[in-house]
């Protein structure tokens, strides 16, 4: 039997290096099976610049959380990209298989969130779905729009 308390670890986030995920998302993936030898999880940090749109996709087997730390989001959820506004202490869940697309709702701040999958590889399931990307870039201008007015 291996020796679970010898596999516990901490790791920093300084000690990771920051990567573009598939869906042009700045991911700094801490919790790993790379990392850290993790079997059925994964977390990291994503850091969305001002305006940013991730590119529509979906996890094809892994459910999804994202906690909102700084900054003010939108996720588009499903074929309609019906928006699910979050902020700070705030906890958005994605079953495995919706098409999602994260959403920088500032032009001016950062968001960033932690993001916790059931893929212990952090994105080895994600399929990109580029039929939604127009759609999506649109509806988060709307939101921008409706947010700089209120």
């Amino acid at each position: 039997m291996k020796d679970l308390i010898s596999t516990a670890r901490v790791i920093s986030t300084a000690d990771i290096q920051e990567v573009v995920g598939p869906h042009g998302q700045f991911l700094v993936p801490c919790v790993t099976s790379d990392t850290c030898g993790a079997e059925a999880i994964s977390a990291g940090l994503v850091n969305m610049p001002p305006g940013k749109v991730a590119r529509a996709h979906y996890h094809a087997h892994s459910e999804t959380i994202v906690v909102c730390t700084r900054g003010h989001a939108a996720t588009l959820i499903g074929p309609d990209l019906v928006p699910h506004e979050h902020g700070p202490g705030e906890f958005l869940y994605v079953p495995p298989g919706v098409v999602h697309v994260a959403v920088n709702l500032s032009d001016t701040d950062e968001v960033v969130a932690l993001d916790i999958r059931t893929d212990p590889k952090f994105s080895e399931d994600l399929i990109l779905t580029p039929e939604f990307d127009e759609a999506a870039a649109e509806i988060a201008a709307r939101l921008r729009r409706e947010r700089a007015a209120a």
